[in-house]
């Protein structure tokens, strides 16, 4: 539950969301597009460096990035607008795992890096970016998230209710017997919500069932099954 289950998130002021693994919260505002920025960067990392403080600074592409997550919809200035408020976003996460809490960010910063690359569109030369990754997000990468798929499919969704429980149940290598509740997942991935909010997530997953089909995550009634993806 870092991330809220939509694409317009709220300013959060560090209220705790407790789930089977422990308890989270987060002071600011992130929602499925930083979500997806945070794949893209993992996902199109062309090196990495691990930091003496237990960082980790990757070297990645910026065209790659925006490729990833759109074929048009997201500007560099939109992007740079969303790694702000992720470096700024302070997260807390207690688990039976770890022995204290972890405080931290996801990204500790983005600069241009020295090495270039050639532009296609201007001819001329552009900078590579190097991103220096939060140590709890360095922290959860090493003992928990992993990211096995590619995140394209998941930035195109169209709601943020789908995005999230698609990251949800793509993370899950067991699968239950006839798939999962509908309604389990989604207040897995947006807490106990009312009987409105379950009726609009339930729509909005069935208007991305074609998107999600292709993603391997088929809607069959009140449940959602995994399948290979189409």
């Amino acid at each position: 539950m870092l991330y809220q289950p939509s694409q317009r998130p709220f300013l959060r002021e560090g209220n705790w969301n407790y789930t089977s693994f422990g308890r989270c919260r987060v002071t600011g505002r992130l929602g499925q597009r930083h979500a997806d920025v945070v794949e893209a960067v993992l996902y199109c990392a062309e090196r990495r460096r691990d930091v003496s403080d237990g960082g980790i600074e990757l070297l990645v592409d910026p065209a790659r990035v925006r490729k990833t997550l759109s074929d048009s919809r997201y500007s560099f200035t939109h992007i740079e607008k969303l790694v702000a408020e992720l470096r700024a976003a302070t997260i807390t996460i207690e688990t039976p795992q770890f022995d204290s809490p972890i405080i931290g960010g996801l990204i500790d910063h983005l600069i241009p890096s020295p090495m270039t690359r050639r532009d296609p569109l201007t001819g001329g030369e552009r900078n590579l970016w190097r991103v220096r990754l939060g140590v709890a997000l360095v922290m959860l990468l090493e003992n928990d998230l992993r990211l096995y798929y590619d995140p394209a499919p998941i930035a195109r969704l169209q709601h943020g209710i789908s995005q999230a429980v698609a990251r949800h149940l793509l993370s899950h290598k067991k699968v239950p017997i006839g798939g999962w509740h509908l309604d389990t997942v989604i207040v897995a991935v947006a807490g106990t919500v009312t009987s409105k909010a379950m009726r609009n997530a339930r729509f909005r997953l069935r208007e991305d069932a074609d998107e999600l089909k292709l993603l391997g995550l088929v809607l069959d009634g009140q449940r959602v099954k995994k399948t290979t993806p189409a």
